[in-house]
């Protein structure tokens, strides 16, 4: 939080000013109809709210008259401090998660996240995504190495261990992903980008869906642990549609044998994909579980 003096703002008031830094943040502009139309106040508060913030902060705004915005300033530096699990969530789920941890005497416990992005990363990608812009980033691949890449970021991937961003790179003309712990820098590139090649509608396989049905592991010995697992009745499957590009994550992920004879073992993998060789005709499961083994690659 920012060092307010006591009654100088009110706990409503710090969470619309967190709301003006983290758009401005994350999003590159922020107006005081986001406020109004967030927080439900009238366009004087929003004002003096905006008032209160160049105060705090006088080299995080710059005002477009024209357009009635305020934009990221480049000498811009966080008001707040960001938790980065919580960006994440905020971006996934919408700003309306609560700013502050809640205090409860259940115990929970979670595995903890060994791969975090680095913030000042993610507000680049997250505002060129925004203003459909596109980047020079410094990306470091596992195959060859460090490189400087230009790409047009649309979406952001959660692969259940990993955060990427889904993109179309200009030096393989074509849609890839882009792990964010593997960029090192960003820029942003003026110019209007080529929406006829590189915009989020040309991305055939993140636009296509497929289906996929998954099934417990027809050589577990006791499978209705399985079924009570994911709410099966006996002799159901699991049927969702997901994105091309997104199979191979979610295959990966929830450790389903795509071995073309459920070869793998069930202790291990407790689902297996039903009709694997048909589906990899449809889309790449190259990093699914028992497919490279299958097919000796």
């Amino acid at each position: 939080m920012p060092n307010l003096a006591p009654g100088g703002a009110s706990s409503n008031q710090r969470e619309r000013l967190w709301q003006i830094d983290f758009l401005t943040r994350f999003r590159g502009e922020v107006t005081r109809q986001d406020l109004v139309l967030r927080f439900g106040i009238a366009l004087s508060n929003a004002t003096r709210d905006f008032t209160l913030y160049r105060q705090l902060a006088p080299d995080n705004l710059k005002y477009d008259h024209r357009d009635k915005v305020y934009r990221r300033a480049k000498g811009f530096q966080p008001l707040f401090i960001y938790d980065c699990a919580h960006t994440l969530q905020t971006l996934t789920w919408g700003q309306g998660v609560g700013l502050e941890v809640c205090n409860q005497p259940i115990l929970v416990e979670s595995v903890p996240t060994l791969s975090q992005p680095d913030l000042d990363i993610l507000a680049a990608i997250s505002r060129a995504m925004y203003a459909a812009k596109a980047l020079t980033i410094r990306y470091v691949s596992v195959g060859s190495g460090e490189s400087v890449r230009e790409i047009v970021p649309h979406s952001l991937v959660n692969t259940g261990q990993r955060w990427h961003t889904r993109a179309y790179c200009r030096v393989h003309s074509k849609f890839r992903d882009f792990v964010l712990t593997r960029i090192t820098a960003a820029d942003e590139l003026d110019g209007l980008i080529n929406a006829a090649v590189e915009s989020l509608a040309q991305d055939h396989e993140w636009n296509r869906e497929v289906e996929l049905e998954l099934v417990p592991h027809p050589r577990a010995t006791y499978s209705r642990a399985i079924e009570l697992d994911y709410g099966l009745e006996s002799g159901q499957s699991i049927k969702l549609s997901v994105r091309a590009v997104m199979a191979g994550y979610l295959l990966r992920c929830w450790g389903v044998d795509c071995s073309p004879n459920a070869t793998l073992q069930p202790d291990e993998y407790q689902l297996a994909l039903r009709a694997p060789d048909w589906i990899a005709n449809q889309v790449s499961l190259q990093i699914a579980p028992g497919f490279k083994n299958e097919k000796g690659l």
